[in-house]
């Protein structure tokens, strides 16, 4: 309670009750903006000359609406960063100083949102207006031909340094799982996709016929690599066809082949990897029916690659369906005009249809039983367990009886983990359906007297997909790099490369890139998701109603992450990053001139 001052940071007998109110305010603030360092004083000067500069384009200027959404991104970053640090947002509602002290720090996260968005206006402009230079060496000849060729075969290039450090392959704890009930020595179950689960059994199946697991796992991540290429090829071949600035065509190339977590998921069996290829092709041919709707009409070999892309990011991944079906839907009713409202109609409803086909057969036919609904409750269930952890000595027999016919009251306090809901859902007693209904009364009961503690379950359990933060999960990459045989149950991997010196450098490169300025910012949930809605943004300014189903798909699936079990989980985040540069690409496109749109 005593205030501090000097190097040593020697306590005065001055009590804060005792002391000026100035003087405590002024103390603290030094204490709070650290200003002995030259950097803070050159970044300073910096900022303010680029503020300075951009507000001679007032044509670009964001204008309220942004203004607007600038002021919920300072809210909602300030409030992450205090999740983040602190697991609470005592950073705001500590006492009133720190309330202040956030208030202030939200106006200047919002202020340097605004004109972040600002520039990126501005570059969207210039660089859409910009003109193509003729290529004049072999390769950007080459590059400019057979973009998406070209592309393909440098990412495979960029990855292999991964895949050759990793022979056969990392498996993750999920593959394995679902390798085993292929084998049969685990219970099939629908927890994992079926599909997923027979193309993971079904490699290991065909290397173990061949002679060894190695060579099975290392089917599959050869079948991975191919098609990861090649989608991201497809990613290179779109910009190319909306007539991007090389640089961002060789930009979008170099993200694919050389950030390092395409690189360590391109070498990890692991299903996450294949549904993002998949799911980013279901995009990209999305917004090419929207921009270039008289090529499907002319060549139904559109349609056909259309709908098997649309079908797969369904059956490789449950919350898949979620965003392809409405988009499917939104697309059916835009493209109307252009005469192919009933092709792509036939192609939702037969999405649909083959879809619950391929449940009913497993699930009716083959016997696959149910995973449970217990993933469903992720949110209420961690915002229970942080109801009992904040507050037990409020919560009434009743409650606690309510609760514990869920899941195990007296593991609560135990189990609860604010990032992670395995834990409380590892409680799960499968209740009925009246237990169910009281429990959800409950729920509802405690959430009208502590809402704080609700929301904060909530954040704490989500931040990372939208809050501008260093990462801090264990999970990052799947690389078990002091793990040199994969020896588990009914499975023997081993890397060939047994000293693991080359994967250590790997994964510490992934972990140091992260650390880059600028450049790690590339792979950081928070700004990527922050810098799609700016340029979606831009896109419902100029107009761009086909953008509409574009932002449909990216935000139901990232509605579906902020209900998942894990928070800041990078390969949950595969999809949304590998569709970031098309959304770039249809924005520079939005930005040019209206006698230069290539549509």
């Amino acid at each position: 309670m005593d205030l501090k001052y000097g190097m040593n940071y020697d306590s005065t007998p001055i009590s804060l009750e005792g002391a000026s109110k100035i003087l405590v305010v002024l103390t603290k603030l030094q204490q709070n903006f650290p200003l002995d360092s030259w950097a803070w004083s050159v970044g300073a000067v910096a900022l303010a000359f680029l503020l300075y500069h951009l507000r001679q384009y007032n044509t670009q200027k964001p204008g309220v609406p942004m203004g607007i959404l600038s002021l919920c991104f300072g809210v909602i970053q300030v409030l992450g960063l205090s999740i983040c640090k602190l697991d609470s947002w005592a950073f705001v509602s500590d006492n009133f100083y720190q309330l202040l002290l956030a208030l202030f720090c939200m106006l200047g996260y919002a202020g340097l949102f605004y004109h972040a968005v600002w520039g990126l206006y501005v570059w969207l402009q210039r660089a859409g207006n910009g003109r193509l230079r003729q290529p004049r060496s072999k390769l950007a000849m080459a590059f400019d031909r057979y973009p998406g060729r070209v592309a393909a075969a440098l990412i495979l290039l960029g990855w292999t340094p991964w895949v050759l450090a990793c022979l056969p392959g990392s498996v993750d704890w999920d593959s394995h799982t679902q390798i085993c009930q292929v084998l049969g020595s685990m219970e099939m179950t629908d927890h994992h996709t079926v599909l997923s689960t027979w193309l993971h059994g079904g490699c290991l199946w065909l290397g173990r016929m061949l002679g060894s697991d190695n060579l099975g796992g290392f089917f599959y991540i050869f079948l991975q690599c191919l098609v990861c290429a090649w989608a991201y090829g497809q990613v290179v071949a779109f910009c190319a066809k909306l007539r991007c600035p090389r640089g961002v065509q060789y930009g979008v190339t170099a993200f694919f082949a050389l950030v390092p977590a395409w690189g360590a998921f391109a070498q990890s069996m692991v299903k996450d990897t294949l549904f993002a290829a998949v799911f980013t092709l279901f995009f990209v041919y999305t917004a090419d029916l929207l921009l270039f709707p008289k090529a499907f009409r002319e060549t139904k070999v559109l349609w056909l690659r259309y709908g098997i892309v649309a079908l797969l990011s369904c059956l490789l991944r449950k919350n898949g369906s979620y965003a392809v079906v409405p988009t499917l839907v939104l697309v059916a009713v835009l493209v109307g005009k252009s005469g192919l409202r009933k092709i792509c109609a036939g192609i939702a409803v037969g999405t649909v249809a083959v879809y619950l086909g391929f449940g009913l057969f497993t699930g009716q036919i083959l016997g696959i039983p149910s995973a449970g609904g217990d993933l469903l409750l992720s949110i209420p269930l961690q915002q229970t367990g942080r109801y009992v952890c904040v507050y037990p000595d409020e919560v009434t027999e009743e409650e606690r009886q309510a609760i514990d016919a869920v899941v195990d009251y007296e593991q609560i306090r135990d189990s609860y983990e604010p990032q992670i809901s395995d834990g409380m859902m590892a409680l799960y007693k499968d209740p009925s359906r009246q237990e169910l209904q009281t429990y959800f009364a409950t729920w509802f009961s405690m959430f009208l007297k502590h809402p704080t503690c609700y929301l904060q379950a909530t954040q704490a359990n989500s931040f990372g997909y939208y809050t501008i933060a260093e990462s801090r999960s264990p999970y990052e990459y799947y690389m078990y790099i002091n793990q040199p045989s994969m020896d588990w149950k009914e499975l023997n991997i081993a890397y060939l490369d047994t000293g693991g010196t080359a994967r250590y450098l790997l994964y510490q490169w992934g972990l140091l890139f992260k650390r880059i300025p600028v450049l790690g910012l590339l792979t950081n949930r928070g700004f990527v998701v922050w810098g799609l809605v700016a340029m979606l943004c831009w896109l419902f300014r100029r107009r761009r109603v086909e953008s509409v189903p574009l932002a449909v798909c990216l935000g139901i699936y990232w509605l579906t992450l902020l209900a998942s079990p894990v928070n800041d989980l990078l390969r949950y985040f595969l999809p949304i990053l590998a569709c970031s540069p098309v959304v770039l690409a249809i924005s520079l496109l939005a930005g040019k001139k209206s006698g230069q749109n290539t549509r």
